[in-house]
């Protein structure tokens, strides 16, 4: 994190590895720009299950606990 700073940017914690599923395609925080804020906010916004156009297979289960 204080690398980050040092660099001149804000840092977010996104959680450990249980949590990655928050910045994954589909997600409100995925390819987008915003400030440290709206990381925080985005992140909070997601939601596990998968979106169809996202899913490994069309029998995945649909959530980033139980994949296919």
């Amino acid at each position: 994190m204080r690398l980050v700073e040092d660099v001149g940017f804000d840092p977010v914690d996104a959680g450990g590895i249980a949590d990655s599923w928050r910045q994954q395609p589909a997600t409100p925080v995925y390819t987008t720009d915003f400030d440290a804020d709206g990381v925080r906010a985005a992140l909070q916004k997601a939601d596990p299950a998968r979106k169809p156009e996202w899913r490994g297979t069309d029998r995945s289960p649909g959530d980033f606990a139980n994949p296919a």
